[in-house]
């Protein structure tokens, strides 16, 4: 059973866009799977949530560093008309502009730092769990943050990395991060 979380917990979908969700060169198909919880989890937490979009250049040159090496492998993430960038419906629907924070790398980390000034606790959904939700964790475990994954709101377009992922923070990590379903993260949501 989840413990009580604090009236300052942040709830933060992490890349539930177009780019993922749709056939592309980083189609992630198991997002509609998870959409139903993390819909939930967004009206529960309402305006304590936060979205992130991870944003790809306009060519694999304009990368900095080993991000070039990343882009040419995938050049067909660059050069995107922006509206793929968007997050899926329903989520357009639901966050307003002020709560959508774009990135270029994989953590969310520091673009919503400013945002968590009272923040205690994080939990986290979205995609993809063995890559930019597990960078997100780690950088909040950094910053001391009490931290839960939603484990039935992430998911990966790798099935055996996603699973991988939360098995090795479950088994490392058990005193800085908790794995808690929609429904226990609901339950124990401040009244």
């Amino acid at each position: 059973m989840l413990a009580p979380l604090s009236p300052h917990t942040k709830h933060i979908v992490i890349d539930l866009q177009r780019l993922f969700a749709e056939p592309h060169g980083w189609h992630v198909p198991s997002i509609a799977a998870i959409l139903p919880n993390v819909l939930s989890l967004c009206h529960t937490t309402g305006a304590q949530t936060l979205y992130s979009r991870f944003i790809t250049p306009a060519d694999p040159q304009s990368a900095t560093g080993r991000w070039q090496n990343l882009y040419q492998a995938y050049p067909e993430v660059t050069g995107l008309n922006p509206a793929i960038l968007d997050l899926i419906q329903p989520l357009t629907k639901i966050a307003h502009p002020a709560q959508i924070f774009d990135k270029t790398t994989y953590s969310i980390f520091p673009a919503v730092l400013p945002y968590l000034t009272q923040t205690d606790t994080l939990i986290l959904s979205g995609a993809e769990t063995d890559a930019c939700v597990h960078a997100s964790v780690l950088f909040a475990v950094d910053l001391g943050l009490r931290v839960i994954i939603a484990s039935d709101a992430v998911t990966s377009s790798d099935h055996a990395a996603h699973s991988a992922t939360l098995r090795i923070i479950a088994r490392r990590m058990p005193t800085q991060v908790e794995l808690a379903t929609t429904a226990e993260i609901i339950a124990a949501w401040p009244k």
